[in-house]
């Protein structure tokens, strides 16, 4: 099997090979358009000399090639730039295979330090998982797939047939390219979601009307009629001019509903062309997995229709009122036809008709759009395994276990298990010895795996659950609260999700750090106490080695682990692996005298 990377690369290859071609098809285009256009014009200069009909055919002969080779340019320079496009795609996903997030977006706008643990696990901003995951292209994409980190576990009931569906798209870079392609350099944002929304919850207003619907219908008959007959000279010239000018008034009368209109959706033509196309794919492709049919199986209106030809229609009709604004053309269609009126009643009709399935379609479009992000990190990771699910009772066994945004060549893989509720594992070790990072590690690779993306692991088995956390607590001026109140804040969240029956994953780095030594010893006790009594399970990360005596009271709920470090010749190192029992050896002191901030007397 190829390295995803060298793929990547003789992708590239093969696409300036062919772009390299297409240049050199294009090179004499405009010269020729040029030479065609400028001989057409020299024809009918010669016929208005010598009056000979062969260079009227000579002309419309050169008018033609002109037009000719007006289009070719035009479809090579489309196929130009998609190789562009394909080769900055593939660029992009390569440097994402050293780190570099910035090409994607990082997902800012879902941070938030109250949620249970998306804060805690860095699942959101800059090189934070979702930056380095999300491929989203469309506003629905991207929100779809902030929901899949935020609410997890509400997909514990689809975890197989996630990982199918995903592993499926993986295999297919070809269709996920072209996902991407539709949307290159034209992403549809939050905004154009809402004004949409806003116009599908609209009240339809004109159809029904019928004074609306006489006026539309029956004035353009009487004016187009009167213009006939005043030419047959039977009436004055003044009634049809005057029925042009109460069309005009007519027309104005609804210039708010237009404008309204226009200001919501026309400045989205293009946004929702795209979307027409995306859903092509979608009806185009073939999927095997029953997940990813029934999504495409529910893309349609009744059975029938196809999502992708009605949203092309709305396109259309966009687009009739975007070119409606040229002054010229807007007073003879409305002078004459009251052009607006039609339209203004043919975008309602669309509405009444498919508003209802829009939500779904788009909600569909997210899906797939998430999807496909999952199923990159796939690609791009093909040593990483889909995990098995527990079914009964609560077990997690994780053998070589990573933190994805971690190089696999860099990164210190661990392994740990937890079999039975009522299970906390206390994990000891000095500063920078990798306690955090482990819980992180633990707590990101559940979320991948109850929302059916692969693990970085050699085998991963868990039993889905909640998670909450408690990792990374921090004061707050605006709100008036402290540190440790944060803290307690957050623990009392723990607790009243227990109390409230819900079986929770916890994951506690530091327990009650705001406070003094006495009393963090003391309320950690207890709050250990207190967990154990509860259907749950949680990894402890501490510096405070007297929680380890805990095994000795509760020998069946608590286990010991550890990072240890070892200091020789003045100097640290550290494996980051980790052990069984308590930690041995600190460091404070010794960081703080290799720092200069303690010196030797």
């Amino acid at each position: 099997m190829i390295h995803i990377r060298k793929q990547y690369e003789q992708q590239i290859e093969a696409i300036e090979k062919e772009r390299e071609i297409l240049l050199r098809k294009e090179k004499y285009l405009p010269l020729m358009r040029f030479i065609f256009f400028v001989s057409s014009l020299i024809m009918i200069y010669n016929y208005l000399i010598f009056i000979n009909s062969t260079f009227i055919f000579l002309s419309v002969a050169a008018l033609l090639l002109f037009v000719f080779f007006t289009f070719r340019d035009n479809v090579l320079k489309g196929k130009i730039e998609r190789c562009d496009r394909l080769i900055q795609i593939c660029r992009n996903e390569i440097k994402s295979m050293d780190g570099d997030y910035s090409p994607f977006e990082p997902g800012d706008e879902y941070i938030d330090p109250d949620h249970s643990y998306s804060y805690d696990l860095d699942l959101f901003g800059r090189n934070s998982l979702f930056n380095c995951i999300n491929r989203s292209v469309t506003i629905f994409g991207k929100n779809r797939l902030a929901d899949y980190f935020s609410n997890s576990f509400d997909f514990k009931d689809q975890i197989t047939e996630r990982q199918k569906s995903i592993a499926e798209l993986s295999e297919n870079i070809g269709f996920r390219q072209q996902m991407q392609l539709v949307f290159f350099g034209q992403k549809s944002v939050e905004k154009d979601k809402q004004e949409f929304s806003e116009w599908l919850a609209s009240e339809n207003t004109l159809m029904h009307n019928r004074i609306f619907n006489l006026i539309r219908f029956t004035l353009p008959v009487i004016t187009i009629s009167s213009i006939i007959l005043s030419i047959a000279g039977l009436v004055v010239t003044q009634i049809p001019v005057m029925m042009v000018i109460l069309q005009l008034l007519i027309v104005s009368g609804y210039g708010r509903k237009t404008m309204h209109v226009q200001s919501l959706l026309t400045s989205k033509v293009g946004v929702i062309s795209k979307y027409a196309q995306f859903l092509l794919l979608i009806e185009k492709h073939k999927f095997k997995t029953p997940f990813l049919a029934d999504l495409k199986n529910r893309l349609s209106h009744n059975g029938k229709e196809a999502p992708s030809t009605i949203i092309k229609q709305l396109s259309g009709l966009l687009n009739w009122i975007d070119n409606n604004l040229n002054l010229p053309v807007a007073v003879l269609l409305n002078g004459l036809f009251l052009f607006n009126l039609h339209l203004l009643a043919a975008v309602e009709k669309w509405k009444a008709r498919y508003g209802n399935d829009i939500p779904r379609w788009f909600a569909i479009t997210g899906e797939f759009d998430a999807l496909s992000s999952l199923a990159n990190f796939a690609c791009n990771n093909p040593q990483y395994i889909y995990p098995e699910e527990a079914k009964d009772e609560y077990l997690l066994e994780a053998a070589d276990l990573g933190h994805p945004l971690i190089p696999i060549n860099e990164c210190v893989t661990n392994s740990i298990t937890i079999s039975g509720w009522n299970q906390f594992c206390i994990i000891t070790g000095a500063n920078m010895s990798g306690k955090s990072t482990f819980l992180r590690t633990v707590g990101t690779n559940y979320i991948l795996a109850m929302i059916g993306a692969p693990v970085f692991a050699s085998k991963f088995i868990f039993f889905p659950i909640r998670l909450h956390s408690s990792i990374r607590t921090s004061d707050s001026l605006s709100r008036k609260e402290s540190f440790f109140y944060a803290e307690l804040k957050r623990l009392k969240g723990i607790i009243s999700e227990l109390e409230s029956g819900q079986r929770t994953f916890i994951l506690l780095d530091e327990i009650l750090k705001g406070t003094n030594s006495k009393d963090k010893q003391a309320g950690s006790i207890a709050l250990l106490e207190q967990l154990i009594k509860y259907e749950s399970v949680g990894l402890i990360a501490t510096h405070d080695l007297i929680l380890g005596d805990l095994i000795k009271s509760y020998p069946k709920n608590i286990s010991n682990l550890c990072f240890e470090i070892k200091i020789v010749n003045d100097e640290m190192s550290i494996d980051y692996k980790l052990q069984d029992g308590v930690c041995q050896n600190l460091n404070a002191t010794f960081l703080m005298k290799k720092m200069g901030i303690l010196i030797d007397k």
